[in-house]
């Protein structure tokens, strides 16, 4: 396989891009609360898309800086944790409000186990 482009998170290699760690497609209803890019606090019920080991992807109404931190809790839970967001969606490619975060300290928050995934 002949790499194309290589960074310390991805790697691309002929048009597919080797993450750090693997996803899953999974629904897990979440609580977001934030301070939008209007500087306006908001509370907000949604999901997860994707999950890994590092984050997640969801969506939002509200718009959101790149690097602004979020809580997040487990509408099942009420235990908080802090993420930032690393990925803004775009409508170019139909993922307008969707977000990637990433935890700020890395835990099984979302409780998807990946094999051969150390969680300690």
């Amino acid at each position: 396989m002949r790499e194309e482009r290589s960074s310390s998170m991805t790697r691309e290699v002929k048009g597919y891009v080797l993450r750090r760690s693997p996803r899953a497609m999974v629904k897990i209803p979440v609580v977001i609360q934030g301070v939008d890019k209007h500087g306006y606090e908001f509370e907000e019920e949604t999901e997860t898309f994707v999950v890994s080991k590092f984050g997640a992807r969801v969506f939002t109404v509200h718009e959101v800086d790149e690097d602004a931190v979020l809580h997040v809790r487990l509408k099942s839970s009420e235990e908080w944790s802090q993420f930032r967001v690393v990925w803004l969606g775009r409508q170019e490619d139909e993922t307008l409000g969707h977000i990637g975060i990433e935890f700020i300290q890395t835990s099984n928050f979302f409780g998807v186990i990946f094999p051969g995934e150390d969680w300690t």
